[in-house]
């Protein structure tokens, strides 16, 4: 769980670094949230899988950015974020948002977080397979 609140201040850093901290219309080196996606996972608190996200996550972002960029994430400006959205049990709930550079949403955006979510949902799948479904 620290390491999911550590991702999550991690990815918040580099968002508000990418947005240079001014505040009016975003230049080019903004980043944007392009698109976010809920995910369902288990109804009661399950440790395994809450320290098994983090990777589900970096895996599936490595595809993406070598599916994209080979080996040059930073040409991209792709990453993304987590945040628990369950009501009672936090990790109940997901939510992952793809955030990329504005001036490489329109071109890369798209296609880019699609490939992102698809691996993601595909790696949550295999990881609640065995699990309690919610």
């Amino acid at each position: 769980m620290k390491t999911l609140a550590g991702l999550a201040c991690l990815s918040l850093a580099l968002l508000c670094g990418c947005s240079g901290g001014r505040p009016g219309p975003a230049s080019n080196g903004a980043a944007v949230v392009f698109q976010k996606k809920n995910f369902s996972l288990v109804k009661v608190p399950d440790p395994d899988l809450e320290a098994a996200l983090e990777g589900l996550l970096s895996s599936s972002y490595a595809v993406a950015v070598k599916e994209h960029s080979g080996d040059t994430p930073m040409d991209i400006g792709f990453t993304y974020s987590l945040a628990p959205r369950g009501a009672v049990y936090p990790f109940s709930e997901i939510e992952v948002s793809c955030i990329i550079q504005e001036k490489y949403a329109r071109r890369s955006g798209p296609v880019l977080c699609g490939d992102f979510f698809r691996e993601l949902d595909l790696k949550i799948k295999r990881a609640l397979a065995d699990k309690q479904p919610f």
